[in-house]
C-alpha cells in the first residue's frame, strides 16, 4: 500500500490528530520513511497548523508549500476561501504534487478538510480527488451521540464510488462517558460494510509522560488495529 486517505464524517473530529498519530506509528513502530500532504487548509494560521502537525509528527523533511499547496485564512471550504482571497486550485498543480510525494516516499499519508462533500472548487469536492487518485480512504468519527449515523453515511457513500475504505476509527474527544459513546463500538461493528479499526483514545497533552510523537504511536500501537498496512 502506498498511500491513504484520511478524512472524517466532519470537522472537528480530530482526524489531523489521529491521522498525525497513525504518522507516528508508521514511522517510529514500522520503520516506514512517511510523507503528509493535506492538498487544502482553510482558516491557515501559520503559528499552529494541520500541515505542519502532519510534518511533525510524520517526521517528514518535505517542504510545507508541498504538504500544504494551498492555503487559505478564510474559515470556509476551500471554493469559498478561495474566491475570498481571488483564487482558485488548480487540480493539476494537486496532481503533480501528489505524484510527486508519492514517488518520494515508502507512503504518503494525505488529509482532507472536513467532510467527502466539500467543495474544492466549482464542481469538483473531495470524493472527486479521492476516486481521480484511486486512494484507500481511512474514516475517523468523533466518538459521540450521532456518529453511527454519519459513519455509515460516509462509508456507504464510498462504497458507491467504488472507493476502498480501510476501516473505520472512533476517535475519543471527551473524558466524559455516556451511553452513546459506550455502545458505540459494537453498534459500528454491527452495522459497519468495513472493517472497525478501534477506538483512540482521548489524551491529555500536559499528562504526557514522552515526547508527543512517541506517545501518540504508542497509543495507535495499543488502541487501533492497522494489519491492513502489512498487504
Amino acid at each position: 500500500m502506498r498511500s491513504i486517505f484520511i478524512t472524517g464524517t466532519g470537522t472537528g473530529v480530530g482526524k489531523t490528530f489521529v491521522g498525525g498519530a497513525i504518522c507516528a506509528y508508521l514511522s517510529l513502530k514500522r520503520g516506514l520513511d512517511v510523507g503528509v500532504m493535506k492538498p487544502c487548509e482553510t482558516g491557515w494560521d501559520p503559528q499552529s497548523s494541520d500541515g505542519a502537525t502532519l510534518k511533525e509528527l510524520s517526521g517528514s523533511k518535505d517542504q510545507l508549500e508541498e504538504i500544504v499547496p494551498y492555503r487559505f485564512f478564510l474559515p470556509a471550504c476551500p471554493e469559498v476561501a478561495a474566491k475570498h482571497e481571488r483564487k482558485e486550485v488548480d487540480i493539476k498543480r494537486l496532481n503533480s504534487i501528489y505524484e510527486k510525494l508519492l514517488i518520494g516516499h515508502e507512503i504518503l499519508v494525505v488529509e482532507g478538510a472536513g467532510g467527502l462533500l466539500v467543495p474544492i472548487r466549482d464542481g469538483f469536492f473531495f470524493s472527486d480527488l479521492i476516486k481521480a487518485w484511486r486512494i484507500p480512504v481511512l474514516v475517523i468519527s468523533e466518538n459521540r451521540l450521532g456518529t453511527i449515523n454519519h459513519t455509515l453515511l460516509t462509508c456507504y457513500y464510498l462504497l458507491s464510488l467504488g472507493v476502498s475504505v480501510l476501516g473505520v476509527v472512533l476517535n475519543n474527544l471527551r473524558t466524559e462517558v455516556d451511553p452513546s459513546s459506550e455502545s458505540n463500538p459494537e453498534m459500528l461493528k454491527k452495522y459497519l460494510p468495513t472493517p472497525f479499526l478501534g477506538v483512540f483514545p482521548y489524551v491529555s497533552l500536559s499528562g504526557l509522560r514522552t515526547s508527543l510523537r512517541e506517545e501518540l504511536a504508542d497509543l495507535v500501537e495499543e488502541h487501533l488495529d492497522l494489519t491492513f498496512l502489512s498487504s
